[in-house]
């Protein structure tokens, strides 16, 4: 049976780079999805589940840098920064941030499959289509939500927070980190949002089951932990 094809997310702000790397990562047997901000980014991965990401440094409105660690809080995948700038501060900066590899542009499409390459061949590395957790369990292909063999409906924000609880179960997310995982660089969403929709979901997720996974942390945030 043969190996499923690593999956790659390429998160940049110039279309012609990322016409570039779709073209040269799909010819080198990889599945590509691009994003052009740093929120459609975040949905992309938070989604998708890539095996590796591909992140631009200079964007508009969330760079590269501030981007990583919202990045690491939704995967472990590696993680291959983009940038002009060549100076051995912006590496250590990029580096130190959460980032797995560092390419200064320009680039030789040669060199970034090479880098792509030797991090994918790192052996734990393996795309998580399924979550699951104390008989939750979301599949990612397939946007289905069961809980004990019960299948949920849930909306598209509704998903999106649990996912995003779901990937770090114990963790605890602040309303704010919430309101970025899940509503990005949307102004016109407030905190008030991340108390709604968590109410909605443990309508969802919680009502009817013995046990509550959907926590509140006082003075903290909201974390999925079972009792």
């Amino acid at each position: 049976m043969s190996e499923p094809q690593p999956r790659v997310a390429v998160i940049d702000d110039e279309p012609r780079i990322r016409e570039l790397l779709e073209l040269a990562l799909a010819h080198g047997g990889y599945i590509v999805r691009c994003a052009g901000d740093g929120a459609a980014g975040l949905a992309l991965v938070r989604d998708w589940s890539p095996d590796l990401i591909v992140l631009d440094v200079m964007m508009p409105k969330v760079d590269g840098i501030a981007l990583l660690p919202m990045l690491r809080r939704l995967t472990d995948a590696p993680i291959v920064m983009l940038s002009a700038r060549s100076e051995v501060y912006d590496k250590v900066e990029g580096l130190s941030a959460g980032a797995d590899d560092y390419l200064s542009k320009p680039f030789e499409v040669s060199e970034l499959l090479a880098h792509v390459d030797a991090k994918l061949r790192r052996p734990h590395l393996e795309r998580r289509s399924v979550l699951q957790y104390e008989g939750l369990r979301v599949d990612l292909d397939e946007h289905v939500v069961e809980r004990d063999g019960r299948r949920l409906d849930l909306s598209p924000l509704e998903y999106n927070l649990l996912v995003t609880l779901l990937k770090r179960p114990k963790r605890v997310y602040t309303r704010d980190e919430l309101l970025d995982l899940v509503w990005g660089d949307d102004a016109s969403v407030g905190t008030g949002a991340v108390e709604r929709y968590i109410s909605y979901l443990r309508g969802k997720v919680d009502d009817g089951f013995a046990r509550p996974l959907i926590q509140t942390v006082r003075g903290a945030g909201y974390t999925l932990r079972a009792p």
